[in-house]
């Protein structure tokens, strides 16, 4: 394909990596529920197995989410740095 050579994955498949990742989250998520679920185990059981986890989940998304709106705020402040300074 002439004039393609350069196209990046992201172009090719129409994923970036946040999409990546959040497709590895969904599918990563849709297994543990399937495990949970064939476990054997009584239902309160299970129930309780699937409340922690999704505890869990929850917990390292707000993680996820501090750690990705700390990066924004440096990226943005060494950018105006960099504008001040005249890189």
């Amino acid at each position: 394909m002439k004039g393609h050579e350069h196209m990046t994955s992201e172009t090719r498949s129409g994923f970036g990596a946040g999409g990546m990742f959040l497709a590895f989250v969904g599918g990563a998520l849709v297994a543990t529920a399937a495990a949970l679920l064939v476990a054997i185990r009584s239902g309160g059981e299970t129930r309780s197995r699937i409340g922690e986890v999704a505890g869990h989940t929850e917990e390292q998304l707000r993680r996820a989410r501090l750690a990705a709106r700390e990066a924004a705020i440096a990226a943005r402040e060494a950018f105006s740095e960099a504008m001040r300074d005249g890189h």
